[in-house]
């Protein structure tokens, strides 16, 4: 990591501290002063994000695609990108973000834990696919994260004092979050997997192969499959919706955290 990336970053991750800071100040004292604080620092924080990743892609002469840090990177700044889009379609959602904004900073330090080293683009990312791949699995990551954020905060409205819980979206409108973010992170999560098999045919030779990444993804999208199936089928929504956002999640940690810990020509080009 370069100096100036380092200074972008460091201000983002104290940004999104604020943020969390103001939601957090909202929930628990009731102070109106927080959402002010916590919107208008989320904001700030994306900017100085953005720059962070400018840095790294100037620096490095290519997009942060490579690794757990660039990933990381990435996948934090996407699942700000949803969250503001999110609470701007729908103002009433703000105060969502006292769900979002620590796991995006959860992910940041994960990622600044194994390391940043500035690299070139490697040969086997030398792909137009490796883009449309790496970018589905980005969105695929941040609404399946936003949507257990939904899923724990509608949970934890019971667990809650009156006043707190009232600070907090309403459980219909953390329901239909909940569904519209599954929904496009299952489409997202579909081209990624087909994306993806084009370009493993173009380096390996073959489109699938089951090692821990494809198959944990493959998994991960039956699951998010069977989740909507329930939904729409079934009716499952309120309480019962929220938990299968939760539960599904786990599927999301194996793959995107959970695979280095088997051994394949996938890993070997992924995890490091």
């Amino acid at each position: 990591m370069n100096r100036l990336e380092g200074v972008f970053l460091l201000l983002a991750i104290g940004a999104y501290c604020v943020s969390f800071l103001g939601w957090l100040y909202l929930v628990a004292f009731h102070k109106e002063r927080g959402q002010a604080w916590g919107f208008h620092a989320s904001w700030v924080g994306l900017l100085f994000h953005t720059l962070a990743i400018a840095a790294r892609w100037r620096a490095t002469g290519h997009i942060p695609v490579m690794h757990t840090y660039e990933n990381s990177l990435s996948g934090g700044w996407i699942m700000m990108v949803i969250y503001l889009v999110v609470q701007r379609l729908l103002p009433q959602a703000r105060p969502f973000a006292v769900g979002v904004v620590p796991l995006a900073l959860l992910i940041l330090g994960n990622g600044l834990q194994v390391g940043a080293e500035l690299q070139p683009l490697e040969p086997a990312f030398r792909s137009n696919w490796l883009f449309v791949h790496v970018v589905f699995a980005w969105f695929a990551f941040g609404s399946y994260v936003s949507a257990f954020a939904a899923g724990a905060l509608d949970l934890l409205r019971e667990r809650l004092p009156h006043e707190a819980a009232e600070r907090l979206p309403e459980p219909d409108l953390l329901d239909e979050l909940i569904m519209r973010l599954i929904l496009f992170g299952f489409l997202s999560h579909a081209v990624m997997i087909g994306s993806g098999a084009i370009w493993a045919y173009g380096l390996w030779g073959r489109y699938w192969g089951w090692d821990p990444v494809e198959t944990w993804s493959l998994i991960t999208w039956l699951i998010y499959g069977l989740n909507l199936h329930l939904r729409i089928t079934l009716g499952w929504s309120g309480r019962r919706g929220a938990w299968l956002a939760v539960w599904s999640f786990v599927g999301v940690v194996f793959l995107f955290f959970g695979y280095g810990h088997g051994s394949s020509i996938h890993t070997e080009v992924f995890s490091r």
